[in-house]
């Protein structure tokens, strides 16, 4: 009676693990990615980038992350078998949209292999421990928070030169 007794408790805790550890649990904590915020160079202020295309150096086929849109940061995924990434930063109002005005953003990093859980597997955290920019509309780039793990945080500040709607008159006149 004691081994029937006992073989259901172990039957019933394993049941209850499966179903307490869903795929969505997966879902949520299977991505560290750095995140990139932008800000004015003059004001230090949060800043929105218009037509702005960001895409990834080296990296097979079409590898856009952001497309001709408004963005006022960016996720720059890493690649777990290598220790730094470059990110191409391409200005798509006609004025700017010269390639060689392009501004390249590069992470240096360790990837660190992390065990989630039995269901979920391993992923790979990040320490990021230095960035630089080139500048043409970049003015300079700030390491915030190195460490990059499964929680949403800002990694990088990205500082652009912009100009406002009165100075862009100003220019005209």
């Amino acid at each position: 009676m004691g081994k029937v007794l006992t073989l259901t408790v172990m039957a019933a805790g394993v049941l209850l693990a499966a179903t307490a550890c869903s795929s969505n649990t997966c879902r949520e904590s299977i991505s560290a990615t750095p995140e990139a915020v932008f800000y004015s160079s003059s004001t230090q202020e949060p800043v929105s980038v218009d037509s702005l295309t960001v895409y990834g150096l080296g990296v097979p086929n079409d590898s856009a992350i952001i497309r001709n849109s408004l963005s006022s940061q960016v996720y720059l995924p890493l690649r777990g078998n290598e220790e730094y990434c470059r990110f191409v930063f391409h200005y798509e109002q006609r004025a700017l949209s010269d390639p060689r005005l392009n501004d390249t953003l590069t992470l240096h990093y360790r990837p660190v292999p992390k065990f989630t859980s039995v269901e979920c597997g391993a992923m790979y955290f990040y320490e990021v421990h230095d960035c630089s920019c080139t500048t043409n509309l970049i003015d300079s780039v700030r390491l915030v928070n190195g460490d990059v793990t499964n929680v949403e945080a800002e990694t990088v500040r990205v500082y652009f030169r912009v100009a406002s709607v009165d100075d862009e008159e100003v220019a005209q006149d």
